[in-house]
């Protein structure tokens, strides 16, 4: 099996568990690849590989030459028909004009003064606990919620935290009337069990590794 036809089902499985949700987002894809320095060293060698209509977000957590990969993605972006995100640094995605801005939950308070700086930028938010999600059920300057981790993973953020699992999902789901992305520890062989879930999309790291 080619990376293009592994990626394409991701995606697939993506929409159509957006679409049995009804709760596909128009403002977003609903395939997301995670980056990570460790784990994916290279994600302009993933990004080429993914079909159109999938996002990518960059998360450089300050790594060399973050600006020049950044701009790489955003070519790459650009000639494939991807939308770009960028964890955490509005002045990076401003740089290299990419579609939006990755908050951890620890940068939530960011969201409001962000959506007035840069009204243009897609705005999202990770999110790993049920009073999190409660907070940011009035802030309209959110397009979408990654809440994690789903399944077990390998995430510093997911260490310590109980996997909310399939049929977790859907609590959480039910919180918010938002957009909501599962992310952790989700994979090409469990992808498909999240079908009934009330989730708008999907993103992973491990799913995309080549």
């Amino acid at each position: 099996m080619t990376y293009k036809t592994r990626f394409q089902y991701l995606l697939d499985k993506a929409r159509d568990i957006a679409q049995a949700s009804g709760a596909l987002n128009p403002q977003l894809p609903p395939l997301f690849f995670f980056t990570d320095p460790k784990r994916t060293p290279h994600p302009e060698d993933i990004a080429i590989h993914l079909p159109a209509g999938c996002g990518v977000i960059y998360r450089h957590f300050g790594e060399a030459h973050a600006l020049q990969r950044a701009r790489l993605l955003r070519k790459i972006a650009e000639d494939n028909g991807l939308t770009l995100l960028i964890g955490e640094d509005d002045a990076m995605a401003h740089e290299v004009e990419a579609h939006g801005v990755h908050l951890r939950q620890a940068s939530q308070g960011r969201a409001c003064d962000l959506r007035v700086k840069h009204p243009h930028l897609k705005l999202t938010v990770a999110c790993h606990d049920m009073d999190s999600l409660r907070r940011l059920d009035g802030d309209s300057a959110l397009d979408a919620v990654f809440i994690s981790p789903i399944f077990a993973s390998h995430s510093p953020s997911a260490a310590n935290v109980t996997p909310l699992g399939a049929k977790g999902v859907r609590d959480w789901t039910a919180l918010t009337g938002r957009p909501v992305y599962g992310l952790g520890g989700i994979t090409y062989d469990n992808i498909a069990s999240l079908h009934d879930s009330g989730l708008s999309g999907i993103g992973a790291i491990d799913a995309f590794h080549l």
